[in-house]
């Protein structure tokens, strides 16, 4: 059977495999153990994707109906409570997922990339990529942190099945599943998914169209089949999205994925852009006096005007002026769903979702019957409205987003990464959830739970944190744990009061050097003694179990990040390799696409017009794959620059952390294949010869004619 095996696998293919798995390992190495930074403070992004895993994790969905529970996207708070049903690590998860999707894209783009050189170079560069070791979208426990991943997952998906278009369909499966995997799972992710919308819509038209000619050119029925089967992945997203809709409507009786894009909500706040401001200030569409003539027309908003007061108070904070405060674009419907929370209307998704309809219908009426103003609004709900001078300052955005990612300012990688300190113990759900350590600043905190049960009975049992010389720091209150008594009568033991024996701790401790004791007393006489930090899990003895869900003391942390400190040096390092070399990367892989695009739209007309060959499939091919990654960054980046100028900043790495390894892919792959097209191998003489090795070798009258023609 081994003798076989060796046969079905070359030496070659073997080789390249294990060199793309240890380079994986060697990375996954070094963000081992590196901490997490939480953001429990975060209530509206980083909390709340904490929260609802921690709810889908308990089998409640997605809690109880709030005006946050609908907001964002399900699958990043799905993926954290599978890693944590597994008992995995979210950080190690996440490093193997990119290194996967690294190597799928890489063999997915096989068919282009001959040579086994040219897969490693471009796999190395798209796993190294600093992106996916950075704070704000590796570290950070924010659904940032997986958009590489899938969209390496849905372009090699789809490019694969665009090359391999004339391979039996046995061989498309994998990337048929590859596609839908990456696509369901981005447009649940994300509401800005629509970036690589042009991108699927321009892939559907030219392969359903290749097949539709290859089925009239040889009659085979495998290319129907593969028309159809490439639609596989867009009937799942539909089917992902009604699975996610009918259990929304089930639990909160609005029938929608997500609130901010498809529901009354939505609708009204397209309306409310709609109106015309009378006073023009930059990033702010929904003005105050603009506010005021809104609840003056529509009698439901009027009901609503003194919670938008409260409701910018709560946003402004302590040290914010609400009375004068116009909030930007890219933050004012938080305002606008905070004050319907005020007002009562997130009782349950129907009620929110009615009231925010007759809201829509009256701005409409107001504004049909020009009591209002009406003006254009964009496509996205959520973009501002175009405005006059817009176009110039856009492509001055454009142009700073390109030079900002390129170049991947601002990216580093953190050992000591201190979270915000946080009283209410948002931390340790972060570290429940994900597996993962947070860091604060030095606290004298130290912070325990779990749950304590002698088997004699827990009748007049007390258990206190003590210090050395006796001074009780804390009584646990024992808490329901109806759980742990089943878990006991499992075991064979009856423990009468094991209903009631949770515990959940928290000391100060003014000096840490000195050892911290929990004791447990029935009526003032000691039973069991046990000394924190020594174990984490807790003990047993014949007469009693200490079990501790998790025990948390900041000062143990530091020698850890002192032992791997080095790592981050290590990842710092390689990302200033990407820092210093980006900006000519792009520069040039950019100058060799277009060079090529030059030159095959020339060899488009002489095959036209002087009946010369075309351009060959492979050729084609090429800048199809160039073209689509470089579009698709482009249009990621509009989108991006138009926010920036008009609504909030945006021209964040962690809000373009897509696009990174999609503008990484392409760099890369324009100077491979500029360097391994060789003219004596399909390409026609004359028109598209671009190989180095040929500039250099040979052919030197064909370019002197070509620059000549030029």
């Amino acid at each position: 059977m081994t003798g076989r095996y060796k046969k079905r696998i070359p030496k070659g293919e073997l080789y390249l495999f294990l060199f793309l798995a240890g380079f994986g390992l060697l990375k996954q190495f070094l963000v081992y153990n590196l901490p997490i930074m939480a953001v429990p403070k975060g209530i509206h992004d980083d909390w709340i994707m904490v929260h609802l895993a921690e709810t889908l994790r308990n089998g409640q969905w997605l809690g109880e109906y709030n005006d946050l529970t609908l907001t964002k996207g399900m699958f990043f708070p799905l993926y954290l409570a599978v890693c944590n049903f597994l008992h995995l690590s979210y950080l190690n998860v996440t490093a193997l997922c990119y290194t996967v999707s690294c190597m799928l894209f890489v063999y997915g783009l096989r068919p282009l990339l001959k040579k086994a050189w040219a897969m490693g170079v471009l796999y190395l560069v798209l796993l190294w990529n600093p992106i996916s070791y950075s704070v704000q979208a590796f570290q950070r426990v924010y659904r940032n942190s997986i958009s590489y991943i899938q969209v390496l997952l849905i372009f090699g998906g789809f490019l694969a099945l665009y090359l391999r278009r004339k391979e039996p369909l046995k061989k498309q499966v994998l990337w048929v599943v590859t596609a839908a995997f990456g696509m369901v799972s981005f447009f649940y992710t994300r509401e800005d998914a629509i970036w690589v919308v042009p991108f699927l819509l321009v892939f559907l038209a030219v392969y359903l169209g290749n097949m539709l000619c290859l089925w009239k050119k040889t009659k085979e029925r495998q290319y129907l089949g593969k028309g159809l089967l490439v639609l596989v992945p867009f009937l799942c997203l539909w089917l992902t999205g009604q699975l996610i809709a009918a259990q929304n409507e089930r639990h909160y009786g609005i029938r929608t994925t997500n609130e901010l894009q498809d529901s009354g909500f939505a609708k009204m706040y397209q309306s409310m852009m709609a109106v015309k401001p009378e006073e023009e200030i930059p990033g702010v569409t929904l003005t105050r006096e603009k506010i005021a003539r809104m609840c003056d027309a529509c009698p439901t908003l009027k009901e609503l005007e003194p919670y938008f007061q409260s409701s910018r108070e709560y946003w402004a904070g302590p040290e914010g002026d609400a009375d004068t405060w116009e909030v930007r674009d890219g933050w004012v419907f938080w305002i606008v769903r905070t004050a319907l929370a005020q007002a009562g209307y997130y009782e349950n998704g129907a009620m929110a979702n009615e009231i925010c309809l007759q809201i829509r219908d009256e701005l409409e009426a107001a504004m049909d019957a020009g009591i209002l103003e009406r003006q254009a609004t964009m496509p996205s709900t959520y973009m501002s409205p175009w405005r006059e001078g817009y176009l110039v300052d856009l492509f001055g955005a454009l142009g700073r987003a390109v030079a900002y990612t390129t170049t991947y300012k601002e990216m580093e990688t953190l050992v000591y990464l201190y979270s915000e300190p946080d009283e209410n113990g948002g931390n340790l759900l972060f570290e429940r959830m994900t597996g993962d350590k947070t860091v604060w600043y030095e606290s004298d905190l130290i912070e325990l739970a779990g749950w304590y049960a002698v088997y004699e009975g827990m009748e007049d049992v007390t258990l206190r944190a003590e210090t050395a010389d006796g001074e009780v720091l804390e009584t646990a209150e024992f808490l329901d744990s109806a759980d742990i008594a089943a878990y006991l009568a499992g075991q064979g033991r009856t423990v009468s009061g094991a209903q009631k024996c949770r515990f959940h701790l928290k000391l100060y401790v003014e000096d840490k050097s000195e050892p911290v004791y929990l004791k447990s007393y029935r009526g003032g006489k000691l039973l069991d003694t046990y000394e924190l930090g020594t174990n984490t899990e807790g003990f047993e003895s014949e007469s009693a179990r200490l079990n501790l869900d998790w025990y948390w003391d900041v000062p143990e942390r530091h020698g850890l990040l002192a032992d791997i400190n080095y790592k981050g040096v290590i990842l710092n390092g390689i990302r200033q390799i990407y820092r210093y070399s980006g900006g000519v990367l792009a520069a040039l892989g950019f100058g060799i696409w277009l060079l090529q695009s030059v030159l095959l739209l020339r060899g488009v007309w002489l095959g036209a017009v002087r009946k010369r060959s075309m351009p060959g499939e492979q050729t084609v091919s090429r800048w199809l794959v160039l073209t689509s990654l470089l579009f698709s960054y482009l249009v990621l980046l509009g989108g991006i620059s138009y926010s920036e100028i008009s609504g909030w900043n945006a021209i964040l790495y962690w809000y373009l952390s897509g696009a990174y390894p999609v503008m990484a892919a392409f760099e890369v792959l324009a100077v491979i294949l500029w360097l391994e097209i060789d003219l004596g191998k399909g390409v026609p003489i004359g028109y598209y010869g671009t190989g180095i090795s040929n500039i250099l070798k040979m052919h030197k009258s064909i370019y002197r004619h070509w620059l000549k023609w030029l």
